[in-house]
C-alpha cells in the first residue's frame, strides 16, 4: 500500500481505487485494521483486495472531508459573511388547527422513515454493523456491535423496521449496552447517506 506516485501528496500510504483510480490516504487506524485483516487470514495482494469496510470508511471520511471544506469555502456560512447580520421580528402565528397539524406531523413522520437501503436488508444489516465497528478500537465495543446485529438477524429485523420504531430499549432488553443499543438506533440514516446509498451508486457504475 505504500504510494510510488509523484503527483500524490497523501502522504507514504494510500488505497488506489480500482475504479475511479483515486487515491485515498490510509491513515494508521486503517493500516491497523489492514493488519489485522491479513492476520485473520485475509487476502491483501493488491488495492482490489481491500476489505469492503475499510474501502466504506475512506469513502466516508472523504465526503465528510470534502463537505467540510465546501463549508469553510462558502462565504455566506457563519459569522464571517460580507454582510452584516438582518434581524427579522416575526409575529408570533396562530395556532394550526388540531387535524391539520397531526396530518402535518404524520407526513414529517413517513418522510423520516422512507430511507430506502439499496441491496439485500441481511447484507445490509452486516454492512452497518462492520461500519458501527470501524468507529471503535476496543474489542469489548466491536463485540458489542456484532451482538447487536445477531440480535436484529435473529429476530428477522431490517435497518428501515429498527430505524421506524426507534426504540434503542428493544435491544437494551437483550442484553445490549445502553450506549451501543442508542447508536445502533440512531446513526442508521446516517449511514444510509454517508455509506450505503454512495456505494451502492459506486457498484452499479
Amino acid at each position: 500500500m505504500r504510494c510510488d506516485s509523484p503527483s500524490c501528496h497523501l502522504g507514504p500510504y494510500c488505497w488506489l481505487d480500482p475504479m475511479g483510480k483515486k487515491h485515498y490516504q490510509l491513515k494508521t487506524h486503517h493500516l491497523r485494521r489492514l493488519v489485522t485483516y491479513v492476520e485473520k487470514g485475509g487476502v491483501l495482494d493488491s488495492h482490489k483486495d481491500v476489505p469492503e469496510a475499510v474501502r466504506e470508511e475512506l469513502y466516508m471520511e472523504e465526503q465528510q472531508k470534502m463537505e467540510k471544506d465546501k463549508r469553510k469555502g462558502d462565504p455566506y456560512l457563519g459569522w464571517g459573511g460580507p454582510y452584516p447580520p438582518i434581524n427579522i421580528n416575526v409575529l408570533p402565528s396562530q395556532s394550526p388547527v388540531p387535524g391539520m397539524e397531526v396530518s402535518r406531523k404524520a407526513d414529517d413522520a413517513s418522510t423520516m422513515d422512507s430511507l430506502e437501503i439499496p441491496g439485500p436488508r441481511d447484507r445490509a444489516v452486516k454492512e452497518y454493523g462492520e461500519w458501527q465497528q470501524s468507529h471503535v478500537t476496543d474489542d469489548g465495543l466491536k463485540d458489542a456491535f456484532r451482538q447487536a446485529c445477531d440480535v436484529m438477524l435473529d429476530d428477522g429485523l431490517d435497518l428501515e423496521q429498527v430505524y421506524k420504531d426507534r426504540d434503542p430499549e428493544f435491544f437494551i432488553g437483550k442484553g445490549i449496552k445502553k450506549g451501543i443499543a442508542r447508536r445502533f438506533v440512531e446513526d442508521i440514516p446516517s449511514w444510509v447517506q454517508n455509506v450505503k446509498k454512495p456505494m451502492h451508486v459506486y457498484e452499479v457504475v
